[in-house]
């Protein structure tokens, strides 16, 4: 015998979405083209680039006197000779793509790749891939960060268990909803994460919802399908730049100088990445 489920409420429903809301123009990281030379100066990150002085559109005379990880700041700046701001920007992106292989190894690198030519030509337009998608779903699924995907189900497995009336209605989504803002939530914060180009590519997920599509009830079992939305800011904001350990790095200073000086004013933009999951059990 097949009990098709009823419902109070129509589906597709929305049973989880974080405080942080999607499409956040007010975010400080995705702020473009608000500082200045002085402000810079200010926020003690003059020390831009191994290759060039953006500043003073500068290309400097030795090709090896940079460092991907600095030990500070007050190294002796190199003499050069003068170049154009359009060949400072291509000295830029390519240095900072050089830098990122800190981050993504191997055949990993084409993630951050990808992103920072979006970053170059891109206009500030949202960006999203296949293989980020497949990325997402491994996360939501895996052993070990699978902690939001086994509550949602081991609830929903409960209520079906203990509870008589096989009606599925809003205020049981809401008893869900709550048991998921106390799980750890799919993140690209694997070990994996810090050299497969993962970590530098998505640096947060800023904004993430979750989907209740189908819920189909059986005699012995139940089926569903969850859709799992996520959405990070291909940006940097001060706090970024300023960390201890983040400003070491020429990588983070170049994509924030790029980003943020008035001059140069390279906009940031949303990346988005989706998953379909399943989720069953048996009553």
């Amino acid at each position: 015998m097949n009990f098709d489920m009823a419902l109070f409420m129509q589906l597709p429903c929305q049973i989880f979405q974080t405080n942080r809301p999607f499409n956040d123009r007010s975010a400080d990281d995705m702020r473009c083209g608000d500082l200045n030379d002085d402000d810079f100066i200010r926020m003690g990150i003059t020390d831009i680039s191994g290759r060039v002085n953006p500043f003073k559109l500068i290309r400097y005379d030795l090709s090896n006197v940079y460092q991907s990880f600095d030990a500070g700041f007050n190294s002796q700046i190199p003499s050069g000779w003068s170049i154009s701001k359009d060949e400072c920007i291509e000295i830029l992106f390519d240095e900072m793509k050089e830098l990122s292989t800190l981050f993504a190894q191997d055949n990993n690198k084409y993630r951050i790749h990808e992103l920072i030519e979006h970053f170059h030509y891109g206009d500030g337009a949202p960006w999203r891939s296949m293989q980020l998608d497949l990325a997402y779903k491994d996360i939501i699924e895996g052993i070990g960060t699978n902690d939001t995907l086994l509550k949602i189900n081991e609830s929903i497995n409960d209520y079906f268990i203990y509870n008589k009336n096989i009606r599925f209605d809003i205020f049981t989504a809401k008893i869900v909803r709550d048991i998921i803002y106390n799980t750890w939530l799919p993140k690209f914060n694997r070990s994996e994460d810090r050299y497969n180009g993962l970590g530098i590519s998505v640096h947060d997920v800023y904004a993430q919802e979750i989907t209740l599509i189908r819920l189909q009830r059986y005699a012995l079992s139940w089926e569903g399908l969850l859709h799992f939305r996520g959405q990070d800011h291909f940006g940097l904001d001060k706090t970024d730049v300023t960390n201890k350990i983040y400003k070491k790095f020429r990588f983070f200073r170049i994509w924030f100088f790029l980003q943020r000086h008035k001059d140069y004013a390279f906009k940031p933009f949303y990346t988005n990445f989706s998953a379909h999951v399943r989720i069953e059990g048996g009553i």
